[in-house]
């Protein structure tokens, strides 16, 4: 990926990203949120531009949501402009696509053959190469700026972007100053990780809306009402955790019961190590994780875990802030949200190294659907695929999904 350079070992030249993504990003939600619901507004009607005659504009949801999360996350990360450009945007949802697709061939290619099979599999690097030709020069002036700034009465007067480009570039190393090309490689590789994850989490919720509709009602009453109080106030940010509980429960909901990664928090032992429950012991160089999709289909922790139960997070942290046991719903002696991060909600991952991320982009992707749009699964049925896979935990090709949607207008 041009310029980006993997170190193998942890702590070396990430600690200035960490604060971009994790502080500068998080800080900054709040204020996108007006943008993000600007841009799902115009991306729900471009895609459902075209209804049938009975009223209904029949989409393929996961492509359609992988586009949608593109030009969202383009927002953010490049700012304005290159989220406009549909060249760049087109690149930009290619280029993890192609990456992935790519890993899988070399996985099982002989080392000599890689580089022409990396070619083949990407197209000659055709979203990448994309991608470098709008950002470099982007780079290479916002850089330039940054060390203008740092010289008396130089650039004081240039506006400073907001958006993940410049706050990478800011928290990039001073000491040994990266090349334009380096940086447009390090910014690739984070970009790389910012949309399948959220594109697949949000089609599942969307999917869930479909499927239980009846919950469509309450979460849309509830919405109406928080942006009500909201506009009173000012024009003041939604706070999901406290002013939508219902959403926050039936996102958790949607989560739990659609998790697609099957561990997280691994961990590598650098030295030997034995448990404290003395179950087993580890060697140096071993990995560890938590098996996450088995223990949120744990019967012992979630009562009836093969059931969606929507608001069971919202009953529990009732139950929870009167001084009761939840029952059994969930696991845990205290409330929770969405971006709890624990060793019960694993799904951020543990300790320093967890993604402390708000609510409100997550959150902000259903919420067009339900303020503007009536949905339903095809024919009225859910149209997910269902199987049994890893113990019992449902999987599902998301893939082949497709809903119905119609404007409320």
């Amino acid at each position: 990926m041009y310029g980006f350079e993997w170190q193998d070992q942890r702590g070396v030249e990430g600690t200035g990203f960490v604060r971009a993504l994790r502080s500068l990003l998080t800080a900054h939600l709040p204020a996108f949120q007006s943008d993000f619901e600007r841009i799902l507004r115009a991306n729900f009607d471009l895609e459902l531009r075209n209804p049938d005659e009975d009223g209904f504009a029949r989409v393929n949801l996961f492509p359609m949501i992988k586009r949608m999360v593109t030009n969202v996350n383009c927002f953010v990360f490049f700012g304005e402009e290159l989220c406009n450009n549909e060249k760049f945007t087109e690149a930009a949802l290619e280029f993890p696509q192609a990456v992935i697709f790519a890993a899988e061939f070399l996985r099982i290619t002989p080392g000599f053959l890689r580089p022409f099979i990396a070619a083949a599999a990407t197209k000659r690097h055709r979203a990448a190469r994309t991608i470098f030709h709008y950002l470099e020069p982007i780079v290479t002036k916002r850089m330039q700026v940054r060390d203008a700034r740092g010289e008396a009465g130089f650039a004081k007067d240039l506006p400073i972007p907001v958006d993940c480009v410049q706050w990478l570039i800011d928290t990039s190393p001073r000491k040994m100053p990266w090349s334009s090309a380096r940086m447009v490689g390090e910014i690739m590789a984070v970009w790389f990780g910012s949309v399948h994850q959220l594109a697949m989490t949000t089609a599942y919720a969307i999917e869930d809306l479909c499927i239980h509709h009846d919950c469509i009602e309450l979460l849309h009453a509830e919405i109406t009402k928080a942006r009500a109080a909201c506009k009173e106030l000012g024009g003041k940010a939604l706070d999901v955790e406290k002013q939508l509980p219902l959403l926050d429960s039936f996102l958790r909901e949607s989560i739990r019961c659609n998790n697609s990664d099957a561990v997280t928090g691994r961990r590598k032992a650098l030295a030997p190590y034995i448990f404290s429950d003395r179950t087993s012991a580890l060697a140096a160089g071993d990995w560890v994780c938590v098996p996450q999709r088995a223990l949120m289909h744990d019967a012992t922790r979630y009562r009836s875990p093969d059931v969606f139960d929507a608001f069971r997070f919202v009953r529990a942290n009732q139950e929870f802030a009167r001084g009761e046991t939840a029952r059994g719903y969930v696991p845990g002696d205290k409330p929770s949200s969405l971006t709890t991060v624990s060793v019960d909600w694993p799904i951020w991952g543990f300790g320093n190294t967890a993604c402390s991320l708000t609510p409100i982009d997550l959150s902000a992707k259903p919420r067009p659907v339900l303020c503007v749009y009536d949905s339903q699964a095809r024919n009225g049925a859910c149209a997910r695929r269902l199987g049994v896979q890893d113990g019992g935990s449902r999987s599902a090709s998301i893939q082949d999904v497709e809903i119905v949607s119609r404007s409320s207008q």
